[in-house]
């Protein structure tokens, strides 16, 4: 009798809780839908996924470190083979030794830029009326608002 009462107390409890909570796509879903709720156009979000948006991809810094690191290496190779070239092998040599330090500061650059999250985004939204067009949505760190 105990075990009956305590499963029938916490059940609704559990339910209220599992149904009161949203997903961060839950909660894109629906400011999509109330910003188009006005508008005959029927949105499909069977396929839609919602991705973090950063200023530069993570995978793409954690890349140029790597590629810097490797350039770095490069060029410290060239410079210790070029004492040991004759005058025209040694200026080309230094003209390829230009060009990538030229390319090894461009990405200390890019190595100043830290991955910084500014969103979502919504992607493969369709239109139910039988159009292939794919619609994508951004929003603010929050899912608070759609931005454009």
């Amino acid at each position: 009798m105990r075990k009956t009462y305590c499963f029938f107390v916490l059940l609704p409890l559990f339910v209220m809780m599992s149904c009161g909570k949203k997903t961060d796509k839950d909660r894109a879903i629906a400011l999509v839908e109330s910003k188009y709720e006005t508008s005959n156009r029927d949105l499909d979000f069977d396929g839609a996924i919602l991705d973090s948006l950063y200023n530069i991809s993570p995978q793409a810094y954690v890349d140029s470190l790597k590629k810097g690191e490797e350039l770095d290496v490069t060029l410290a190779e060239l410079e210790s083979q070029i004492e040991h070239l004759s005058q025209a092998e040694s200026d080309s040599v230094g003209l390829i030794s230009a060009k990538l330090t030229k390319e090894r500061y461009r990405l200390l650059d890019l190595k100043k830029i830290k991955p910084k999250f500014i969103g979502w985004k919504l992607s493969g939204v369709k239109l139910k009326d039988g159009k292939s067009e794919e619609l994508s949505f951004k929003f603010d760190q929050g899912i608070t608002k759609v931005v454009e």
